[in-house]
């Protein structure tokens, strides 16, 4: 069974902003704003290992997908201020589907997601 947990957090964010930031600089940029949620990724200062692929991460996405939309809340995840996917209510798959499996994960820019997955 899957964790609400991702999907809770989300949820109960409604409104403000933080960031996440190093001696170099700020890493991540978080803000939300009625049913939107922004996650932007400036850089990833550390390797995560035995990372999972891009497929499978975008599958275990599904679940958050599902609930978000059903609460009719958006997370749209950014790399360097370039929107790269959307999860939940304003998703709009059109081939993206195909790859996710999901109707509530949109892939808005490829190539930008595949420069954030080998970061």
């Amino acid at each position: 069974m899957k964790s609400d947990l991702p999907a809770n957090f989300l949820l109960y964010l409604r409104s403000g902003e933080f960031s996440v930031s190093d001696g170099h600089g700020t890493n991540i940029e978080f803000s939300s704003k009625a049913n939107i949620r922004r996650l932007n990724i400036v850089r990833l200062p550390i390797k995560f290992p035995g990372k999972m692929s891009l497929i499978k991460q975008l599958s275990e996405a599904k679940h958050i997908g599902k609930v978000l939309k059903k609460e009719n809340v958006t997370l749209e995840i950014l790399h360097k201020n370039k929107l790269v996917l959307k999860i939940g209510k304003n998703a709009k798959p059109k081939l993206s589907s195909l790859i996710t499996l999901s109707k509530d994960i949109e892939i808005v820019d490829l190539k930008e997601l595949r420069k954030l997955d080998k970061e």
